[in-house]
């Protein structure tokens, strides 16, 4: 657990002289660091940014706040220095639910509020936030996929360079795929992990790398969260997002969330490989049973899930991942 820095304290206790308790909050991938700290009985969470530039986090709020969106309180801020103190919205995330039911009610309010993002903050009004000035595009897409392709096939698989060349065609026709249909405002990590419940409502965090992309991408992320499992319930509230205006379908659902498959898959390695994560591998073998599902909803996207089948089953590296189906757990066979 990280600890406070002493100019971040300095900066806090001359605005808070009252404050008591400071502690760490855990936190998952970011590079920024939290403490939930308490003040004349009131608690509130200090953000450490000075590794990432603070001001896309404060312009996307800004954009947020301004249309009515469920962010937290900025009560303080220094971009300069990179630090903030916000509003303390508890430690319940979405993706904390443990309530099947209650976590399938809660997920379709989230839905609702995409809707709400898309309706509400066109590209138009977004131009104005540099959300609306970044744009996903196929190039940015397969990036990641080549992303994907170093730190999971060739790095812990070991699969020769020559036998990823298919699966990198396959790919790139995939991320031209999933830029078809409408541009909309995408959170661009919408998932149960950035969705915090409080008093029985959501609340958006971590919205700095927000930008114009698919209407399906935020949806995909969420309802294909390699966090989280829904089952089949994935399927018949896909098809309800979907339906009514906005020329989405089921087949831009799916090569959004193929895309934003792959694209974990590479955080995950990359986790493990650079940071000695190992708690990330586990969500790898959930993930991949998600592709396998796809094709039979979308034929388009076989040859590319089906040799990244093949390439699991048939290469084993520092990890096994040829029981995905059967456990969450990969074996790690060669030690960091």
């Amino acid at each position: 657990m990280h600890t406070i820095n002493d100019e971040f304290r300095r900066w806090l206790t001359d605005r808070y002289p009252d404050i008591d308790g400071i502690s760490a909050i855990s936190g998952d991938a970011s590079n920024r660091r939290f403490f939930r700290f308490t003040a004349k009985g009131a608690s509130f969470v200090a953000m450490d940014s000075r590794r990432v530039p603070l001001w896309p986090w404060m312009d996307v709020h800004s954009l947020l706040q301004k249309h009515g969106f469920p962010v937290p309180v900025l009560y303080h801020c220094s971009p300069d220095l990179g630090f903030a103190v916000q509003e303390d919205l508890g430690p319940v995330r979405l993706l904390d639910i443990e309530s099947p039911e209650a976590y399938l009610v809660l997920t379709r309010q989230a839905l609702d509020m995409l809707k709400l993002l898309h309706k509400n903050i066109p590209k138009e009004s977004a131009k104005s936030s540099v959300a609306g000035r970044r744009y996903f595009t196929a190039s940015f897409f397969m990036a990641e996929m080549e992303h994907t392709l170093e730190h999971l096939f060739f790095r812990l698989l070991r699969v020769p360079l020559d036998q990823l060349l298919d699966l990198q065609l396959h790919l790139r026709g995939l991320c031209e795929r999933a830029m078809e249909g409408n541009t909309v405002l995408c959170h661009r990590d919408y998932h149960g992990a950035n969705l915090m419940v409080k008093d029985n409502r959501l609340r958006i965090v971590d919205w700095q790398d927000a930008r114009l992309g698919p209407a399906t991408y935020d949806a995909a992320s969420l309802l294909r969260d390699s966090y989280r499992d829904i089952g089949d319930e994935w399927k018949h509230t896909a098809l309800q997002y979907l339906t009514g205006p906005g020329g989405s379908n089921i087949f831009h659902f799916i090569f959004t969330a193929v895309q934003r498959n792959v694209k974990a898959l590479g955080t995950f390695a990359w986790q493990y490989r650079a940071l000695g994560r190992s708690r990330y591998l586990a969500h790898i073998p959930r993930t991949l049973r998600y592709l396998e599902e796809y094709p039979e909803y979308c034929p388009s996207v076989r040859p590319a899930v089906e040799r990244i089948i093949s390439l699991v089953e048939n290469h084993v590296g520092e990890i096994d991942l040829r029981a995905f189906r059967e456990q969450d757990d990969p074996v790690i066979l060669e030690q960091q």
